[in-house]
């Protein structure tokens, strides 16, 4: 599965939009193109949605905003010869991606740092030491591996958003 920070998710989106200033004045008439682009919009749409329902936090209303798009795009790709239906799903579309950008930067929350303290010195007893000693243990291997592979510079800093651990 891909891991996206909230920066990489809004990037996408954006690039949903920008794509979709293709279709201002309808259909190119390059019909081809134009469902190339169409398609590319839709698998980025998926992909976000599944990400977003894959994190185990409760992300439903934003999933269906990027269902609502998909099926805008469906519009456009059967239609590409009707210039107004066209330019009116492409305001539509403008609209909702306003509000797929508002909702991803204000609910999806990304942990920048997380400070995890050695209690170990704490405690005396070994039996004590070994469990405190494997939930931290447990708590970082967590966070890291639900991120994907560590590449090499990763190590000190990376950015982890909140799902379930």
């Amino acid at each position: 599965m891909a891991y996206f920070t909230r920066n990489k998710m809004l990037t996408m989106v954006l690039e949903l939009y920008t794509a979709n200033t293709r279709f201002a004045q309808g259909g190119t008439g390059d019909d081809a193109e134009d469902l190339k682009v169409l398609i590319a919009c839709q698998q980025k749409a998926l992909v976000l949605g599944e990400y977003l329902e894959s994190m185990g936090m409760d992300y439903s209303d934003i999933v269906e905003k990027f269902e609502n798009y998909c099926n805008m795009v469906y519009d456009i790709s059967e239609n590409l010869s009707d210039t107004v239906l066209v330019m009116d799903r492409k305001a539509r579309i403008d609209h909702k991606i306003c509000d797929i950008i508002s909702e991803i930067e204000n609910r999806i929350v990304e942990i920048r740092s997380i400070d995890i303290y050695d209690f170990r010195g704490l405690v005396e007893a070994p039996g004590e030491k070994r469990i405190v000693s494997n939930e931290i243990n447990r708590l970082i291997d967590s966070c890291l591996s639900s991120a994907g592979p560590l590449e090499e510079g990763e190590e000190m800093y990376r950015p982890l958003v909140i799902g379930t651990y």
